[in-house]
């Protein structure tokens, strides 16, 4: 899961609905209490307990929507998302008008990477319920990943608006703001965030981000160092813009070590090469630091390529804009 994936995901269903709707209009036997209970294992992180109370409590009543879009969230949860697509699917037979149950079938659908489809479950969902942040969250993120940012903002926008107080939707908007280089406003929502859920790691890491761009070095260590007291940091990712902020900071012995950890993880990571060529020349290790710098020139050399035959392959179909733009990606990369 990526830094803020986890903002897009909340309880899945509410217990208060537990029993309503089309499918649920006469409870069987002790399918109720059982969903009930296993709702509040889920809660907990317990998942897996909760599906084998929501394994029963169908197995009593096969018409039980709430039981099925709960089974839907915990498989989710256990990263078992093609069933969880199903689960959805079976609470959509029974109920196509339940929100929770497209939301979630939405969100499983970007696990998988079919991201067209999440987004018709998002707008779905919308159109049933115009008023559901979440959603707007849902589609927000969506559209961030099909490189649609000013949709993205505009769908987090009114997500904030409708909940003034949602976490993941300000971490959303942040980080759409830092994708769009509007560092000030990145900087501003982020923070708001914070002072909402002072613990949350994703907030503080893309706070850390959007200084390292705006090159306050030492004030985005310090965000890396919060958001490693909720957990440690992982990922390249993550570990290049900590060890970039360190780097700059003067603590290039500790950059080094984590920039070691970076292309082991990524081997393809130019920037982080660049970085730590940098690092090592800076510390006096020149055959370390040539031998870094090789490495991303072969990488841009690359790319370069790579971008231009792009470039030259889609102004030949007539896709000029996108011709332009996989040109202008190659010219970045000979002036960096």
């Amino acid at each position: 899961m990526t830094e803020r994936e986890a903002t897009c995901r909340e309880g899945g269903w509410n217990e208060t609905t537990v029993g309503q709707g089309p499918g649920n209009q006469a409870p069987k036997s002790c399918a109720l209490p059982l969903t009930s209970e296993a709702i509040r294992l889920s809660r907990r992180g317990r998942h897996a307990e909760a599906l084998d109370l929501l394994s029963q409590a169908l197995q009593e009543d096969p018409t039980s929507v709430q039981a099925w879009v709960a089974s839907g969230f915990a498989l989710g949860k256990l990263g078992r998302f093609r069933e969880e697509v199903k689960a959805c699917d079976q609470a959509l037979a029974l109920d196509p008008t339940n929100v929770e149950a497209w939301i979630n079938r939405g969100f499983a659908m970007g696990k998988l990477g079919r991201f067209s489809e999440k987004l018709l479950c998002c707008e779905r969902a919308i159109q049933l319920d115009p008023s559901n942040a979440q959603a707007w969250n849902a589609k927000g993120h969506t559209l961030g990943e099909l490189g649609r940012f000013e949709e993205e903002l505009t769908c987090t926008e009114i997500a904030t608006s409708l909940r003034p107080r949602y976490v993941g939707a300000w971490v959303n908007r942040g980080y759409t703001l830092l994708k769009l280089k509007r560092h000030r406003e990145a900087l501003s929502a982020l923070s708001w965030a914070l002072s909402i859920s002072p613990g949350f790691s994703s907030a503080w890491v893309l706070k850390g981000i959007t200084l390292c761009e705006m090159g306050r070095f030492p004030e985005a260590l310090s965000c890396f160092v919060c958001a490693e007291e909720s957990r440690p940091l992982s990922g390249p990712r993550n570990l290049y813009w900590k060890a970039l902020a360190l780097s700059r900071s003067g603590q290039r012995k500790e950059a080094v070590r984590l920039l070691e950890e970076v292309v082991r993880g990524n081997p393809r990571h130019v920037d982080a090469w660049i970085e730590l060529s940098n690092c090592y020349f800076l510390t006096g290790e020149i055959d370390e630091s040539v031998r870094c710098f090789m490495v991303a020139y072969d990488l841009d050399r690359e790319t370069i390529r790579d971008c231009l035959s792009r470039a030259v392959a889609l102004l030949k179909e007539g896709r000029r804009e996108e011709g332009l733009r996989s040109l202008s990606e190659a010219l970045g990369i000979l002036v960096r």
